[in-house]
């Protein structure tokens, strides 16, 4: 007689467990996170393994912003049941929110392997690898999750981001307005396709979308912190007689950039009130001298009880209703101040340098998490441009670049470095050094504001595709002029990726300016 196996049947505390897990589920799709989050603890406190548990208690944690925690759980989760298609898409998720390309790449590659009909695993999947610099295959991988669901406005928006980063702008807004078409509140959507409206200086369409950069990215935008509460924005009305907080936002690129429009608020308002990031309170305060600058500190409540506003905007906002049309930056004048004795002593120290010859700053990096690395240019593209040059080249790059500084050298790039400026604390003596000098070269980066501010000539090498900026508008050859900065020349890549063809034209233009090299 054969014997057959009974199947184990499950304890009243594993149904009690199971019970306990369905609750939660329920009332995690209800949005009651808080009863959710405890009964999925409650099931933990029972069943330490259960990966359900832990994978969607990991999400509810994400939510509240302890990405450490949550990214803790799911990888036990995903551990304990690595055949999940729906732990592997939660964990895909969560490291596409932490910007880690590479695995939010290798996760949900994994997840749509489990799941071939997972229209979001396939978007984030091309997410990831859009911004990986593998645009080609991230629209392959979105326009496959648009095959799944062809109304899904954030694959719509996706596909449209992917276009964008390979310079394919008409296509790309097309697809941001399907998306929006299917949502008008998707606020990526309405942001990305903001900047490429912007960049197309389509000022009327995209500066109201522009104000979705506060959804996107409140990590970014909220870099000085919560705008205080309680103060009415600011929505172009008259002003006179009232003071305006103006709230920085942002990098200190973005700062710098935006604050070239304080001059004009002032002769619409009683009183200006400029909270920014400490390390410009200096700088902005000489170059600003009837504006109350404050830094944005943990003494900043304390700082606004004393100094009473009537109306509030972020930085970025005075755009909308301060750069309506092209027309509005005829008379855009340099505005920032650099320290005028330090600038001399600077200056007379790098003519000694230099022997009287002209002094050149160049900077190569940016550091910006998400498109750093599209905006940076190796520097050998730097030694090409300067190739011949007779001028002395000073160091201007922020960071740990002792690496670099011995490849230059080993190039035949002798770069200059003064170690009295810290660029990357000393955004004052970094103004100072820049205005001594006669011409900046750099990659878009904090640099390129401070010099346009400053209204020294400087010549930005700007890529297209990934990694540009709208502020610099629509690429023109062999280089445009900068709205924002009359000091300012910008090079733009002819095709992404591509620098060769903007150094040949930067060395060109400087033999031109400064002949006489070997």
């Amino acid at each position: 007689m054969t014997r057959r196996s009974v199947p184990k049947q499950p304890t009243k505390s594993g149904r009690d467990t199971r019970a306990t897990l369905e609750s939660a589920v329920t009332l995690h799709r209800a949005g009651d996170l808080d009863a959710a989050a405890a009964k999925y603890r409650q099931v933990l406190a029972a069943d330490p393994d259960q990966p359900d548990a832990l994978s969607l208690l990991g999400q509810i944690v994400h939510q509240r912003d302890d990405s450490a925690q949550a990214l803790q759980l799911m990888t036990r989760a995903r551990a304990l049941r690595p055949d999940s298609a729906s732990i592997a898409f939660n964990l895909g998720r969560l490291y596409l929110d932490l910007r880690d390309w590479e695995k939010a790449a290798e996760i949900n590659r994994d997840a749509v392997r489990l799941a071939p009909i997972n229209t979001a695993a396939h978007c984030n999947l091309g997410v990831a690898l859009t911004w990986l610099g593998r645009a080609v295959e991230g629209e392959a991988s979105i326009r496959t999750s648009l095959a799944q669901s062809p109304d899904n406005a954030l694959s719509w928006s996706a596909l449209g981001l992917a276009l964008a980063r390979q310079n394919r702008t008409a296509p790309a807004r097309e697809a941001f307005e399907k998306a929006l078409a299917r949502d008008p509140a998707l606020a990526e959507a309405r942001f990305n396709l903001s900047e490429l409206l912007l960049g197309e200086m389509d000022f009327a369409r995209g500066w109201p979308l522009f104000a979705a950069r506060s959804e996107t990215d409140r990590a970014s935008f909220a870099t000085g912190g919560a705008m205080p509460p309680g103060i009415p924005l600011w929505r172009g009305e008259e002003l006179a007689g009232k003071t305006i907080l103006v709230w920085g936002e942002q990098g200190l690129g973005d700062q710098v950039l935006f604050a070239g429009m304080i001059p004009d608020l002032q002769r619409r308002a009683r009183r200006v009130v400029l909270a920014c990031d400490p390390r410009l309170v200096t700088l902005f305060a000489r170059s600003f001298p009837d504006v109350t600058v404050i830094p944005q500190d943990a003494n900043i409540q304390a700082t606004l009880t004393i100094i009473p506003v009537q109306v509030l905007v972020p930085l970025g906002t005075l755009g909308m209703y301060l750069r309506p049309d092209r027309a509005a930056f005829a008379n855009q004048q340099p505005y920032l101040m650099a320290d005028p004795t330090r600038a001399d002593a600077l200056r007379t120290r790098y003519r000694q340098w230099s022997g009287g010859k002209p002094v050149i700053g160049v900077s190569w990096r940016s550091h910006r998490v998400d498109i750093g690395a599209d905006k940076s240019a190796p520097l050998e593209i730097l030694a090409k441009a300067a190739q011949g040059s007779p001028a002395t080249l000073v160091n201007l790059q922020y960071g740990d670049i002792a690496t670099d500084l011995e490849q230059a050298a080993a190039m035949g790039l002798p770069l200059r470095r003064d170690p009295e400026i810290d660029p990357l604390r000393d955004l004052d003596g970094q103004a100072a050094q820049i205005a001594a000098l006669d011409l900046v070269i750099s990659v878009s980066n904090t640099t390129v504001h401070v010099a346009g501010g400053l209204g020294v000539p400087v010549w930005t090498l700007a890529p297209v595709g990934a990694g540009r900026m709208w502020y610099w508008f629509s690429p023109k050859s062999p280089w445009a002029p900068s709205l924002w900065y009359p000091s300012a020349r910008i090079y733009h890549q002819s095709e992404p990726g591509r620098w060769g063809p903007v150094a040949d034209r930067v060395a060109t233009d400087l033999a031109t300016a400064y002949p006489g090299g070997s």
